[in-house]
């Protein structure tokens, strides 16, 4: 594994609050679902699971190599797409979805500048009246969640005899991004110690912002859900569009 892979495992592997929410949605809309930047599978896989039709949308070929070693090992089948949501000109469905989800704050990563030419080129994608679900921060839990503080025990998982810990050190509120800190740490079957700091950058937006951009793509309000995270992160907001007819 990548430490792309190994990383993604570790900090977002076990994470299952927003499940639930995607299987529900999935079966109001019964027809093909898109996971947008779909990493190792955790949401693709668990949905082919549940019996639907799954596009994963990845552009690192080494999540995609893992994520189809995931699909194999729990005997499920879905169609996986090497693609950068950057380059939304250059993105190709095998099938019209009726549903496209966003989990992990995806849209937060993406460059907001490439926004609009996404939410143009999925509305041209999707089928008709289908809907778009992208989840951003709830910014007002960051505090009350303990999101921002120290004390929170640290992601770990052990894999081929190595020890991984991931450990939220603090969250930092920029005017344009929010930077959330991590220590990773590393160590070896043999005792080896290896640590890093890394930092993960979401560009700051809020729900209205997002409807306000997808309305210019032809995309329609279609309600907002909340997903609780649990008292040591923040919870998300859950942002429903309506594809053009």
């Amino acid at each position: 594994m990548t430490a792309a892979t190994i990383w993604q495992e570790v900090e977002f592997g076990s994470y299952g609050a927003d499940l639930p929410v995607w299987v529900e949605l999935a079966s109001e809309e019964g027809g093909p679902v898109a996971e947008l930047g779909a990493g190792a599978g955790r949401v693709s896989v668990h949905l082919a699971g549940h019996g639907h039709e799954v596009i994963a949308l990845e552009r690192d070929l080494d999540l995609i190599r893992e994520l189809e070693e995931l699909a194999i090992e729990r005997g499920v089948s879905l169609s996986v797409v090497a693609a950068d949501l950057a380059s939304p000109d250059e993105l190709r469905l095998p099938v019209r979805p009726a549903l496209a989800i966003g989990p992990l704050h995806v849209i937060q990563i993406l460059d907001p500048a490439s926004r609009p030419a996404l939410f143009g080129r999925l509305a041209s994608l999707m089928a008709p009246g289908g809907t778009l679900a992208l989840t951003v921060v709830d910014e007002s839990t960051l505090l009350t969640s303990g999101a921002a503080s120290t004390q929170i025990l640290p992601d770990m998982r052990e894999m081929d005899g190595w020890v991984y810990s991931s450990e939220p050190l603090w969250v930092q509120v920029g005017d344009d991004a929010l930077t959330v800190r991590r220590l990773r740490e590393s160590v070896s079957p043999d005792g080896g110690m290896e640590r890093d700091i890394h930092d993960e950058i979401l560009n700051r937006v809020d729900p209205d912002t997002l409807e306000r951009e997808a309305a210019v793509a032809g995309f329609r309000p279609a309600g907002r859900r909340q997903i609780s995270s649990g008292e040591s992160e923040a919870d998300s907001t859950l942002v429903l569009l309506e594809a053009p007819s």
